[in-house]
């Protein structure tokens, strides 16, 4: 019986100088049946002789090149699925790596179980000096480790991105079905897409084997400026997990999602972006519940008043 294929799908942009340690990641894996397609979003660097050389020293590999106008790294990952043969998906950023064992794992309880999205652990490291270290980057109970089900997948989702790209191995038809990435965002599009599987498919399985893991590349000069582009990609999600939630309005459970979305939306309005828009929200929600909305006027109080203390000292 032959090996389901998994196509892993690389974008990347101006990454010439990492992406050779990504391919070799991927080069290592135990698992034989694979295909690696790398999706280049208009490189101005050499990336394309960095890769098309790795993949001439490995020809006898599933390397696939191809070079496209820059139209951001949603429209270059769709690009990748649209063409993959595979079975299976692996996303992989083109500065991280993922473990030997990984596909290897993840196939095995992707066939096994009942389930279209098998997700691992993501460990986050840097590169100091010559020393590679380790790093905590989100609090713990951010990403999710556990396996997750219906209402309380859904609720983890609608929370915060549980899952980092290269953590699943997911089903290339769940994907197509779910409409791939929005290639309008240009952060936290990944969010959308768990989102809009987990409307699908109700079951995300955590795959707790220690080594099976995607290592997450920090770059810290970027960190900042990235924070602030993923807050304002935030508001523009919350806004199509609306849009999505809507059309559920008769089902109780995802009319409950929906007034979480919409007061985390507003929350995270009055904490970085629209305060006007967010506390005439939950101003309106008190005044018609003033009991029930109680806990969330006091947050909303709180982080307005963490922004001004901000502004005040900066």
């Amino acid at each position: 019986m032959s090996k389901p294929l998994v196509s892993i799908i690389i974008p990347t942009y101006n990454y010439a100088k990492l992406i050779t340690e990504t391919l070799e990641s991927v080069l290592r894996q135990s698992y034989d049946s694979w295909e690696c397609i790398i999706v280049d979003d208009g490189s101005t660097d050499n990336t394309e002789d960095i890769v098309n050389d790795f993949i001439n020293c490995h020809s006898t590999y599933s390397f696939t090149y191809i070079k496209k106008v820059n139209e951001g790294t949603s429209a270059a990952k769709n690009t990748g699925v649209n063409i993959a043969a595979g079975k299976y998906i692996q996303f992989l950023d083109a500065d991280d790596l993922i473990s030997v064992d990984k596909l290897s794992v993840q196939v095995s309880l992707l066939e096994s179980a009942i389930a279209d999205l098998v997700f691992s652990k993501s460990v986050f490291f840097i590169d100091d000096k010559s020393e590679r270290k380790l790093i905590n980057r989100y609090p713990s109970g951010f990403l999710a480790e556990e396996t997750l089900y219906g209402s309380d997948l859904l609720k983890r989702i609608v929370k915060n991105n549980i899952v980092t790209i290269g953590s699943p191995l997911v089903k290339k038809d769940i994907l197509l079905e779910a409409g791939l990435f929005d290639a309008e965002l240009k952060n936290n599009e990944d969010w959308l897409l768990w989102f809009k599987v987990g409307l699908i498919c109700r079951k995300f399985v955590y795959d707790d084997n220690i080594k099976s893991y995607t290592s997450i590349r920090v770059h810290r000069a970027s960190a900042m400026n990235n924070h602030s582009k993923m807050f304002e990609g935030e508001v523009i999600v919350r806004g199509q997990i609306e849009t999505a939630l809507k059309s559920f309005e008769a089902n109780t459970e995802l009319r409950q999602l929906r007034k979480l979305n919409l007061d985390l939306h507003a929350l995270h309005q009055v904490r970085s972006l629209s305060i006007a828009n967010g506390m005439k929200y939950i101003l309106s929600s008190f005044a018609e519940n003033p009991v029930g909305e109680f806990s969330l006027l006091t947050r909303a109080l709180f982080k307005l008043g963490v922004r001004i203390y901000k502004s005040a000292i900066s």
